[in-house]
């Protein structure tokens, strides 16, 4: 019998077009996802979002420097999470200064508790003058310079595919003398998008973008499942929330990336710089 393995999807509706672990496992709690704060951030007293656990009702956020001493180690319940607001989301922003961290969090049902989600870093950087959030590179390439990510400036450039054939496109390309592209994981597809509030559109990418070919369509990502490793995440950034669908061999759309090994975030000295 065929396997259907679960498949989360990305949606960019907007556009035109097509860690650590610790603890034991838990039958009524899962992982979180951590979403953001990632990369370089803009604010010392960031939003961090995850992605709501079915039954959790309490989840504890752990937020550490770079020596490892922790800045922020405080429990939240759904509510103050503001988990059911509908966008598949969990988000607190705590009033707590942080230049450069790895968090992480936990999610718990009642003393019942999942894994540790895995962990995501960030650093605060202060560049005079701010350059631009994107460098077109005039090579068919787009170089994300918060998240220091080159992005195929085509934005579906294989148009529609099954998600293992997305995965083997992305990992065959040469592109700009590049042959080491990937899908990207739900957090590199998440910090493509900036929220509107009220306003059609919803959700957008930054104003000025250099990218084409960016499809009103699910996307496929590569972040797998925390409660099942058999399934995959992938975001739809429709109200910022998220969808899975349970069918691999849907034709979605797919968007490679790679990593600049000369641009890697390096948080001691992103805190050097800062602090002086």
């Amino acid at each position: 019998m065929k396997r259907i393995t679960g498949i989360f999807l990305v949606s960019l509706l907007c556009f035109s077009g097509c860690g650590d672990s610790g603890g034991g496992t838990s039958a009524v709690t899962g992982e979180a996802v951590p979403v953001a704060p990632w990369g370089i951030t803009d604010t010392t007293t960031p939003t961090y979002e995850w992605t709501q656990v079915p039954g959790a009702t309490r989840y504890q956020l752990l937020v550490e420097d770079t020596i490892l001493a922790a800045k922020i180690e405080e429990w939240y319940t759904a509510e103050q999470g503001e988990c059911a607001s509908g966008d598949g989301l969990c988000s607190v922003t705590p009033d707590v200064t942080v230049m450069g961290a790895t968090w992480k969090v936990l999610a718990c049902a009642g003393e019942e508790c999942g894994l540790w989600s895995d962990e995501l870093q960030f650093s605060f950087v202060v560049y005079d003058p701010t350059p631009p959030r994107f460098t077109n590179n005039g090579d068919d390439t787009v170089t994300d310079n918060t998240t220091r990510l080159m992005w195929s400036k085509n934005a579906n450039i294989y148009e529609r595919d099954i998600w293992r054939d997305a995965v083997t496109n992305c990992e065959r390309l040469t592109l700009a003398g590049h042959q080491d592209w990937r899908l990207p994981s739900i957090q590199e597809l998440r910090s493509l998008v900036v929220r509107q509030t009220s306003i059609y559109p919803y959700i957008s990418l930054p104003v000025g973008h250099p990218f084409t070919n960016v499809q009103d369509g699910l996307y496929w990502s590569s972040t797998r499942h925390p409660a099942d490793h058999e399934q995959y995440d992938v975001p739809m950034l429709w109200y910022g929330s998220f969808v899975r669908s349970p069918y691999t061999e849907w034709q979605k759309c797919q968007w490679c990336v790679r990593d600049d090994p000369f641009c890697i975030v390096n948080l001691q000295l992103f805190d050097y710089l800062v602090q002086g």
